[in-house]
């Protein structure tokens, strides 16, 4: 199969290939890991440390994996349970300024922030749909000024904070410009504006450093341009912004003000092919996808 097909080529940008999937030893669905093994069940999401390292949330391991530059495993933490520091269905993750490790606990509702040694510091939130609580959170965001942004999922909304306090509040379940259904990532540009990936309504929905709505892009569907249920989202140095169109199987990269520029690969299990994406990263030239239900992340070189 031609690199080329993976891209669909209206209007296509850049050229893009795809680098050797980074494994590790696959766990079968009713295994779980003994202490120091690791392996992929079903990687989330990605983020990288200051050192370039690669850290992974796998959900139904109840983990972070961590790989070297190299991409070989170094360590894992987490493990099941409820317990400070156990992880139940993690899934976003976020490298502060700090150099902190910020993980979405998702079926426990709170984020737990961890060192580099994988040992929790702090917990932010607790279940519950008052400010400061969560109902299965799914993404975190860190920015430049250091505020924390999580997409409270299944409050419909995303919640801003500062430390461990919180300062704002965005959204509400409903169908207008400034309301959600199930968002699962936000970001920030340099300029301050919030993107906001409002998963059931298909869209990428902008607001204002003031926490105005300003515009929206993309729908419900599965033309190139449209997306279905989509998970993750990370924006480029250009400006780009890249969504894991998680129901179609494939990358999605739009321009800032909602072109669609780029379509990248299709179900399946091949090189080049995804079964329901969830997390993307981005790093210098390369594309970090996690290819959830192929238990893998893919790498793609932008040329």
């Amino acid at each position: 199969m031609n690199r080329r097909e993976f891209i669909i080529s209206v209007g296509a940008t850049g050229i893009f290939s795809f680098l050797p999937a980074i494994r590790l030893s696959a766990l079968a669905a009713s295994q779980q890991p003994r202490a120091g093994e690791l392996g992929f069940r079903g990687p989330f999401d990605i983020a990288f440390d200051s050192s370039g390292n690669i850290l992974v949330t796998d959900p139904p391991s109840y983990r972070v994996v961590c790989l070297d530059s190299a991409n070989k495993d170094i360590c894992s933490f987490g493990g099941a349970g409820a317990q400070k520091g156990r992880l139940n269905f993690p899934k976003g993750i976020a490298v502060g300024l700090d150099g902190l490790v910020y993980v979405v606990d998702s079926n426990n509702c709170r984020i737990q922030v961890f060192d580099r040694k994988g040992t929790v510091q702090r917990v932010i939130g607790s279940i519950g749909s008052i400010g400061g609580s969560f109902a299965t959170p799914q993404g975190v965001f860190m920015d430049g000024t250091g505020r924390i942004l999580v997409a409270d999922t299944r409050n419909h909304r995303v919640q801003i904070f500062q430390g461990e306090d919180l300062i704002a509040v965005l959204g509400e379940l409903g169908d207008g410009n400034d309301q959600f259904r199930l968002p699962t990532a936000s970001a920030v540009t340099r300029d301050g504006e919030i993107l906001v990936l409002d998963s059931k309504h298909g869209r990428i929905k902008v607001f204002g450093p003031d926490l105005k709505f300003m515009r929206s892009f993309a729908d419900i569907g599965k033309e190139p341009g449209l997306l279905n249920m989509p998970q993750g989202m990370a924006l480029d140095t250009d400006g780009a912004v890249w969504v894991a169109d998680t129901g179609n199987h494939r990358i999605q990269q739009f321009s800032f003000d909602g072109k669609m520029l780029s379509v990248i690969g299709r179900e399946g299990s091949a090189e080049g092919e995804f079964k329901n994406p969830t997390g993307i990263a981005l790093r210098e030239d390369r594309i970090y996808v996690a290819d959830n239900g192929n238990a893998r992340i893919q790498v793609l070189s932008r040329k």
